[in-house]
């Protein structure tokens, strides 16, 4: 199995000098944050989020003629990173893991100029600091170190190059000696070592072992921390060919929201495509500029910089793609103008377009920079067009679906008040009256009426009067139960239905209403107020008979002053009959 936890992907990146620069690289983009210090290992996997951590591990071992040159500089990298640790961890002068992930990279020049001899392609550029784009601190400390080669003194201040150097020493005096180096120019300072500083050097060869124990390495091993081939992992579960890269986006539950499709088509790039990152942005062709809306994989990384301005060439191959309805393939060129490029920290990458028929289309920007693998022959490209144009589906089926659920809504709402509307009101008033004619369940109604509407609307104007309404809604709304209905029976009346609500409780539950109507009206500054009729439902009872007892309830309200409730109920029950209208809220 391929590496999951953190502290596994932490303790690999810590021995794979490789793996530590392709994460740097990354996880440098502004999309992330802005790399002011050099990171840790820990960081790097964090920033990148468990799933993409494990592709930096899963790419075929390189070969390269000079192998026991490459396994000696290996060595010696994990040695002065090491030593680095430690000189950090006892001067204070660096965060101990940003030093040994310095140590660690020391060197990478020489593994690039190794590479680039292995490489027939000639598709890595010789300047490595420009292909790489590894952040800034950690470029200036290596340029720093290969100019400056001279042994550093105890009598010279501390800095970050004197700590790496020192480190370099502590590894060469303990035999991890660098390939290109002579033997012959560490004898004199080898002659003047102390036994202090010989312990120091055996102590570092044991934690060096100790360190490729722990990850089932030992010193003469090649570097390279499972047995199996790396491109292996992870691919035993991955569907094949086309027919089932659509069928598991488009199979399985329905996805219901926008993101929900994104994921699946993500999963499903990273696992049948073993792509390293998908990013879904945004295209506005107006000012060439590409928005992210998703950040790669499962990284939990925020993206602080969104926005990226494409080139020119990068604009024209992507409008070519809309229209073609096919993958571009986006590559850097030698002095070529690639800003989204750069700005994702990659060489190449395949822009599938997604909901190309929408005003503002989207990309789906696929890659391989971690692995560092090619992208583009015809079957991707096949299967990222699959992809996308799936995952468009889902889209356009998605954006139906709300637009049948906003239809009926509406169907059934007042788009004032965005409560039920009478026929919804009459429909839950006959559902609960069944139930109760089943269950002899109690069954409370109220009609509500705001006061002197007309009044309110001549005199402050309808917009006023819309907004009084609205305000009855939202109070009657939070008073009463999920299991309660509320609706805007016409005009400025009010049905309420209380189902397992007995006329006691609905009582207290008017009294309620009114008062906060007229609470509400005094913030608003109007003069709002309501009257309600109460009633509750009878053996035999139907719809018509309980609003036409409502309505008489509610009309006695009005003809006791207004701003009260008042019950049209049998004795037998309520305890207290309310023949008499109770105290009004004003």
């Amino acid at each position: 199995m391929p590496p999951q936890r953190e502290d596994e992907l932490v303790a690999l990146l810590e021995l794979d000098p490789l793996a530590a620069a392709r994460a740097l690289r990354a996880a440098k983009p502004a999309i992330f944050r802005e790399a002011d210090s050099i990171p840790s290992a820990r960081e790097l996997v964090r920033c990148l989020g468990t799933q993409l951590s494990a592709r930096l591990f899963a790419c075929d071992p390189c070969r390269v003629a000079d192998e026991d040159g490459l396994l000696q500089l290996w060595m010696r990298a994990v040695a002065t990173a090491h030593a680095a640790r430690d000189f950090a961890t006892h001067t204070g002068h660096m965060d101990p893991d940003a030093a040994y992930l310095a140590g660690l990279l020391r060197d990478l020049p020489s593994w690039i100029r190794r590479l680039e001899a292995a490489d027939q392609s000639d598709s890595l550029p010789t300047d490595w600091v420009v292909h790489w784009q590894l952040p800034a601190p950690i470029v200036a400390l290596i340029l720093d170190l290969s100019i400056e080669q001279r042994a550093v003194t105890a009598e010279e201040p501390l800095s970050d190059i004197a700590m790496i150097r020192s480190a370099e020493l502590c590894a060469d005096f303990a035999g991890f000696r660098h390939p290109d180096e002579q033997a012959s120019s560490l004898t004199e300072l080898e002659r003047e070592l102390r036994p202090s500083q010989l312990q120091v050097a055996v102590q570092l060869r044991e934690r060096v072992e100790a360190a490729l124990t722990k990850c089932g390495l030992h010193h003469a091993d090649q570097p390279q921390p499972d047995a199996r081939p790396r491109a292996e992992w992870g691919r035993s579960t991955a569907p094949h060919g086309l027919e089932d890269l659509v069928l598991q986006v488009l199979g399985a539950t329905h996805p219901q929201s926008y993101r929900k499709i994104i994921s699946r088509l993500t999963e499903a790039a990273m696992s049948t495509g073993q792509f390293d990152r998908v990013f879904f942005a945004k295209w506005d062709a107006s000012n060439s500029m590409m928005t992210l809306r998703s950040q790669p994989g499962t990284t939990s990384s925020r993206l602080v910089e969104p926005r990226m301005k494409c080139s020119r060439p990068e604009s024209e191959l992507l409008q070519r793609a809309l229209q073609t309805q096919t993958p571009a393939h986006l590559k850097a060129e030698p002095n070529g103008d690639s800003s989204m490029l750069r700005a994702l920290s990659t060489d190449e990458l395949l822009a599938a377009p997604f909901n190309a028929d929408f005003e503002q289309p989207s990309f789906m920007l696929i890659d391989r920079s971690l692995t560092l693998t090619p992208l583009g022959n015809e079957s991707e490209s096949r299967a990222v067009q699959a992809l996308s144009m799936a995952g468009s589906l889902l889209v356009q089926n998605q954006l139906l679906r709300w637009r049948r659920e906003r239809s009926q809504k509406f169907a059934l709402t007042d788009p004032l008040t965005h409560l039920f509307n009478r026929r919804m009101g009459i429909h839950s008033l006959e559902q609960a009256v069944a139930r109760t004619e089943r269950d002899r369940s109690p069954l409370t109604v109220l009609m509500c009426d705001l006061d002197h509407f007309k009044r309110l609307n001549d005199t402050y104007g309808h917009l006023q009067g819309d907004a009084a309404l609205r305000a009855t809604a939202d109070v009657l709304r939070t008073i009463v139960r999920t299991n309660d209905t509320v609706c805007r029976y016409g005009g400025e009346e009010f049905l309420v239905v209380l189902p397992d609500t007995t006329p006691d409780e609905a009582t207290v539950l008017a009294t309620r209403m009114f008062t906060a109507v007229h609470a509400h009206g005094e913030a608003l500054q109007i003069p709002l107020t309501v009257s309600i009729g109460l009633t509750c439902h009878k053996f035999g009872d139907t719809v018509e008979s309980i609003l036409h007892r409502s309505d008489r309830a509610l009309y006695a309200s009005k003809g006791y002053g207004r701003n009260r409730f008042s019950a049209d109920v049998d004795t037998d029950d309520v305890e207290a009959p309310d023949t008499q209208p109770p105290t009004s809220g004003d």
